[in-house]
């Protein structure tokens, strides 16, 4: 089960393959939804996608380094891009993450004009096809 957290009073379970869905569809979707200019002012807007553990790592990276990222880079209107991998916890608990992949934006314009694109949705459908873990798709506003 992947927790989305609609609001900060409220906890909703959603299995992990919904979860992907939603959040794919969300960020699929800005370029059509209401985006107030105010959710990004000092520092812009940033997609944070955070996978759960593969069920086969080896295979996950292969895939996310050779296919999945490439398609990515080649977004050029991608203000800047970031990688990292969870580490173990206390007692080397397992990262409640996998993988972590972040992507700044100016402003919530330039959000749904890059979202928007065949480019963009290319990325957003392939991400079923290696994430067996599920992904979880935030949008915050940076600063």
């Amino acid at each position: 089960m992947t927790v989305i957290k609609d609001n900060p009073r409220s906890l909703i379970e959603v299995p992990r393959r919904s979860a992907l869905s939603l959040g794919l569809a969300a960020v699929a979707g800005m370029a059509g939804g209401s985006f107030s200019h105010a959710a990004g002012a000092d520092g812009g807007i940033k997609i944070t996608v955070l996978y759960g553990a593969p069920k086969d790592p080896a295979q996950f990276e292969k895939y996310y380094a050779e296919t999945h990222m490439p398609m990515v880079y080649a977004v050029k209107e991608i203000k800047r891009t970031e990688l990292a991998m969870g580490l173990p916890g206390p007692g080397d608990a397992p990262p409640p993450f996998y993988r972590i992949f972040e992507a700044w934006f100016d402003s919530p314009e330039h959000l749904k004009q890059v979202t928007g694109t065949e480019q963009w949705k290319k990325i957003v459908d392939d991400v079923p096809n290696f994430a067996s873990g599920g992904a979880t798709v935030l949008i915050s506003k940076i600063g």
